[in-house]
């Protein structure tokens, strides 16, 4: 699926230009998954475990851009990528085909600027205009700017995977599963 360009402007005036990640951006995306990573205790993997190559993201994103049931968004400002979000079917069973997941981020110096809940209200819209009938995720428990996000969103906390994390360091982290109704 493929959302064409499109501006906003977001707290203290900055503006944003969202639209579907292309090909041509693999390399953007590799390196700001790469600092996300390293960054943020809130996202599933550990930094050293993102070894994906530009050939490797370009494919996907030419996958991503084929499959109407699938979309990947960027948030721009100034020629660099400050944020990312994505849905995709659940499963493609029949019975599953009415549910959508999704993913959300945003890098850490632009963050509380408002991306973040233009991201997901786009997406949301694109997900219904997909056919979905609700969006799920699981969040960090304790990363309450974004359960707070969702929540604002519609959202609703339907459980918590406890210890659904695990950390280097031997610490864990909650895991809320959070569903959003579409229809």
């Amino acid at each position: 699926m493929k959302l064409e360009a499109t501006e906003h402007q977001v707290k203290n005036g900055l503006a944003i230009t969202i639209r579907s990640l292309a090909s041509e951006d693999a390399s953007l995306a590799v390196a700001y998954m790469r600092t996300m990573y390293a960054s943020s205790r809130f996202l599933a993997r550990e930094a050293e475990e993102w070894n994906i190559t530009i050939e490797d993201e370009t494919a996907w994103l030419q996958k991503a851009e084929a499959d109407d049931k699938r979309l990947l968004l960027g948030a721009f400002c100034g020629g660099q990528l400050v944020g990312l979000c994505d849905f995709s079917p659940v499963s493609p069973v029949k019975r599953m085909v009415h549910r959508s997941q999704c993913g959300l981020s945003v890098a850490p110096d632009f963050q509380n600027k408002g991306i973040g809940r233009l991201l997901m209200h786009t997406l949301l819209e694109k997900a219904r205009q997909a056919g979905y009938e609700q969006m799920e995720l699981e969040v960090v428990s304790s990363n309450f700017k974004a359960v707070n996000l969702y929540n604002q969103l519609n959202f609703t906390k339907c459980g918590t995977i406890e210890r659904g994390m695990k950390y280097q360091d031997g610490t864990y982290a909650d895991l809320d599963i959070m569903l959003c109704w579409l229809t």
